[in-house]
């Protein structure tokens, strides 16, 4: 991914005036969706993460969806010390996206909202049966603005703001003997302005 990325770069680098093209924006278009994770590293990652897949469709023009699909499964086991461990996530957001007029062809500034819900679910079993899962959920809906950069013909570059509200819960139940105990239970809540994403686009 690294190399991809430095690809990616490169090719901004050296095509960045000559090689603009205009923001595929009519009716119909539609791109996958990467994100870049790390800013002091950059890398090309799945969308929302490691396990996600983004994508971007024009339902009219200037008018897009973009939805983002998250599923893993990991699965772990320690003979030395006779556990397994289990780990699952999946989640699923969408966004509405209103483009408008740029000072360029090459610039499409847009605002859009969306939601998304995630939860994920990490289940420790021992050599007796005895297990321990920590798993949560969050909910989040949100206002968005943002740009794309046709950097080349079929690519963009974009980065956007969020402006929303989420809710997770998080709690971790313990069974011992077939007992069941519910502990540190945690409830979050918050309100207020999300970090910049930058994504990369490809649309074909």
């Amino acid at each position: 991914m690294k190399l991809f990325t430095f690809i990616v770069l490169a090719l901004m680098l050296v095509g960045t005036t000559a090689m603009a093209a205009e923001v595929p924006t009519s009716r119909g278009d539609k791109a996958m969706v990467f994100m870049f994770n790390g800013l002091d590293d950059l890398s090309v990652d799945g969308y929302g993460g490691f396990y996600g897949f983004g994508a971007r469709y024009y339902i009219a023009d200037g008018t897009a969806f973009r939805i983002g699909l998250q599923f893993g499964k990991l699965s772990h086991t320690d003979v030395d010390f006779d556990w397994e461990d289990d780990y699952n996530t999946y989640g699923l957001s969408a966004a509405y996206e209103k483009h408008m007029a740029g000072p360029c062809s090459s610039v499409s500034p847009y605002w859009g909202v969306g939601v998304g819900y995630s939860s994920f679910s990490d289940k420790d079993t021992n050599d007796v049966g005895d297990t321990a899962t920590y798993s949560g959920s969050g909910f989040s809906a949100f206002g968005l603005l943002g740009f794309e950069w046709g950097f080349t013909n079929c690519m963009t570059l974009g980065g956007e703001y969020g402006l929303g509200f989420t809710s997770s819960s998080e709690d971790l139940e313990i069974v011992i003997g077939g007992v069941s105990n519910t502990i540190n239970e945690h409830d979050y809540s918050g309100m207020g302005f999300a970090t910049a994403s930058v994504y990369l686009s490809v649309y074909w």
